[in-house]
């Protein structure tokens, strides 16, 4: 592990700090100096006389750090200057790689409405969208990030008239345009941000699936079969026993160097017997395929978005950075909704209960039906963002509390004030009786809110 020397205010320290749970009583330390007459280190000992070591003649002592900060004295060759040096080692009071709620904030929905009845929010050609209803009014907002300030960014916000009562729950972009059910199952779609839309033909289906690519996935029926078809080219086969026909996820799509084209995902939903479940099913461009092995509890209205793990090396410390699959919220077949959060690392196959401070705070709501987008965003921009309600995080154990005064002060002239981390937002959701939660939660991974190193 690598120190640190800020000559300036003669402190030692490690900026980049070790992994949560380091043991530091029994350090060996290698410090180089082109000549000195003396090189001591003096180590603090609870309830003791502090210890001094020479490290001239004793370099491989091992040191105590676990009483905190050492001091070490230097002479030059010739005696006649020292100086003294703060050393401090720095270990992670906090499990960085936890989805830990720190940076947690509130606001209503995107809407002309105080009280919208329903909402469903996409992300379309880089943007999102977010569509609402009340009193049988209709609108549409959108914004190159949720975390902007309404009144002063990019948010437009439009009225729209529909000549048809849209599902507004079925919402769902391709890359080039965005489509809705009516009430009636006809599909309709807009080329212009939902402020017009045209009928597509006449066709009817029972439920939208999502988009891939130009191609839009959906639920026909026929009698009382169901069919997985494609729109606009009209290609439909059996589902597959147990595919969901309702109530899924939104859909993830990610590429990778083993894909020879996009992998698009769904969890959970109801099938054509009515039964829930809470498997993945992956759709390749041409099959729909039952993925996972270890599935979540059978559930419908689940959010499913990719997101980031980190996997540490304690050899050498090195810091891999994964992407993960976070599942969460639902409803089961007894009507109750659930807040648990489920994590993936291994593309949908097996699902397990994520860990403590991955779990919802306890004043996030359990809910079914909402969506969850991620965008990049500027950290120090966050605080000041109007329109948010800033909330304190879930209490942490006594063993996680996170300590004070472990900064570390860099010798860089121009110090940073803001960088990028990758928010979760998480956009309405319904209690068990229905009704809609006027709300989006703003959340982030601890790892990614710390300042970077310089």
């Amino acid at each position: 592990v690598f120190f640190s020397i800020d000559l300036a205010n003669a402190r030692i320290f490690n900026a980049d700090s070790m992994p949560y749970g380091t043991d530091v009583s029994h350090l060996v330390v290698n410090i180089g100096t082109s000549g000195c007459s003396a090189l001591e280190l003096t180590v603090p000992r609870e309830g003791k006389e502090d210890t001094v070591i020479n490290f001239l003649t004793n370099s491989t002592d091992s040191i105590d750090f676990s009483m905190g900060q050492a001091k070490i004295h230097v002479v030059s060759l010739d005696g006649t200057t020292s100086r003294d040096y703060d050393l401090r080692v720095n270990v992670h009071k906090m499990k960085p790689d936890s989805l830990y709620w720190n940076q947690l904030a509130c606001r209503t929905l995107p809407s002309m409405f105080q009280s919208p009845d329903v909402q469903k929010t996409v992300l379309h050609k880089g943007k999102m969208l977010c569509m609402t209803a009340a009193s049988g009014r209709y609108c549409v907002v959108t914004a190159s990030n949720p975390g902007e300030d309404p009144a002063t960014d990019d948010w437009i916000t439009t009225e729209i008239r529909p000549q048809f009562t849209p599902a507004v729950e079925t919402l769902a972009p391709t890359d080039d345009a965005l489509y809705v059910l009516a009430d009636d199952g006809s599909l309709y779609s807009s080329i212009d941000n939902g402020s017009t839309w045209s009928g597509c033909n006449g066709t009817r289906w029972h439920n939208i699936i999502g988009g891939y690519g130009k191609a839009l996935l959906g639920i026909e029926k026929s009698g009382d079969e169901y069919f997985t078809t494609e729109y606009p080219r009209g290609i439909s086969h059996p589902a597959p026993d147990g595919f969901p026909i309702s109530g899924s996820s939104q859909p993830v799509i990610f590429d990778s160097k083993w894909n020879l084209t996009p992998q698009l995902m769904i969890l959970g939903g109801r099938t054509a017997t009515g039964s829930l479940t809470g498997d993945v099913w992956g759709y390749d461009g041409f099959t729909w395929t039952k993925l996972s092995q270890a599935s979540c509890p059978p559930r419908t209205g689940m959010t499913l978005f990719p997101y980031f793990v980190f996997r540490t090396n304690t050899t050498n410390w090195t810091v891999t950075e994964m992407t993960a699959w976070i599942a969460l919220g639902g409803l089961d077949s007894d009507g109750d909704t659930h807040s648990t959060v489920y994590i993936s690392i291994d593309r949908g196959l097996n699902w397990k209960v994520a860990g403590d401070l991955m779990q919802l705070p306890d004043y996030i709501p359990a809910m079914y039906g909402s969506q969850a987008l991620v965008f990049p965003s500027v950290m120090q921009a966050r605080s000041g963002s109007k329109g948010w309600t800033e909330f304190a995080p879930k209490e942490l154990p006594r063993w996680l509390a996170i300590a004070s005064g472990n900064s570390a002060i860099s010798r860089a002239t121009r110090p940073i004030t803001e960088w990028e981390c990758p928010y979760i937002y998480l956009f309405g959701g319904h209690s068990s009786d229905g009704s809609l939660y006027n709300t989006v939660w703003r959340g982030a991974i601890n790892r990614l809110t710390f300042k970077p190193l310089q």
